[in-house]
């Protein structure tokens, strides 16, 4: 998973939470990628709010895809998703911030979705990370703190985010603070196996993804998540030989107690379930995972 603080416009943002832009399309004269960087992934918005001189986030949205336009095709495409009223007014701005008013004839952009503004900007060292004021461009929040976006998404929750500007962005808000959570403790335990094992797990997974609402924990290419409006299902592989069988099926029981212990020390409130990813006999999981939930 990979999560960014991203240097924004403060009136660009403003314009968009105004005109309840639920997507946006962000220009770059930087000719730098942004690596590590992938679909889904969260990139917070770093900026002053509307009191103060003070950077913090202010928001974020879904990253989808980086496409590289001219001006005039920014403009035919996304119109005013880019910030701007008009065109001569995007190109003014454009202008202004390049370099000797020289701006490359095609730009590295940034489509985003699913945008959820907070009502009070997040302060850096109030989630325990460390944004410099004067950031340039972007910044990695979970490179060395897996817990990271996690902290934030908590510390919005508390601040309460901006219903106003979006009737679904509580849902939106919930379901990333769930896959995030999930994706931490993910982060938290061991992988089970030996390669081969593992490798098949990943493809048990993968089998498990091209179903309706399922997904891979953000990090994992083996656990899987399942998010509807009353509970949380996490499907686990659970591969193994006759040598190993007892301890594999020991390593599923407690990777499933972690799982549920962890995720309701966070804060879950939805019903967790478990289900599980085999092609071999479960029938002795499946008894011993019947008892731990009608005992959770």
């Amino acid at each position: 998973m990979s999560s960014i603080a991203y240097v924004t416009d403060q009136n660009m943002l403003e314009y968009h939470r105004l005109c309840r832009n639920r997507e946006m399309l962000f220009w770059r004269l930087s000719t730098r990628e942004i690596t590590d960087f992938h679909k889904g992934d969260l990139l917070f918005f770093f900026a002053r709010g509307t009191m103060g001189r003070k950077k913090g986030l202010v928001g974020y949205a879904h990253y989808d895809s980086a496409p590289k336009l001219s001006m005039k095709q920014m403009w035919k495409k996304y119109g005013t998703l880019t910030g701007y009223d008009s065109y001569e007014y995007m190109e003014e701005a454009i202008t202004k911030a390049a370099r000797d008013g020289t701006v490359p004839k095609n730009l590295h952009c940034l489509y985003l979705t699913d945008v959820v503004f907070f009502l009070s900007p997040i302060y850096a060292r109030d989630v325990g990370i460390s944004i410099p004021n004067n950031l340039e461009s972007y910044q990695y929040l979970d490179q060395e703190d897996p817990e990271a976006t996690v902290r934030i998404l908590k510390k919005a929750e508390e601040t309460g985010i901006d219903l106003w500007y979006s009737d679904s962005g509580n849902a939106i808000f919930q379901l990333d603070e769930i896959r995030h959570l999930a994706s931490m403790v993910h982060f938290r335990l061991p992988a089970n196996g030996s390669k081969t094992e593992q490798k098949k797990a990943a493809a048990l997974a993968g089998e498990k993804t091209k179903e309706k609402n399922w997904e891979l924990i953000k990090g994992s290419t083996t656990d899987c998540i399942r998010i509807d409006a009353k509970s949380v299902t996490i499907g686990l592989p659970l591969v193994y030989n006759t040598q190993d069988k007892n301890l594999r099926i020991q390593e599923w029981m407690g990777r499933m107690t972690m799982y549920r212990i962890l995720l309701k020390q966070n804060g879950l409130e939805k019903k967790i379930r478990f289900e599980i990813l085999s092609v071999q006999d479960t029938k002795e999981v499946e008894e011993m995972m019947n008892g731990v939930e009608a005992d959770a």
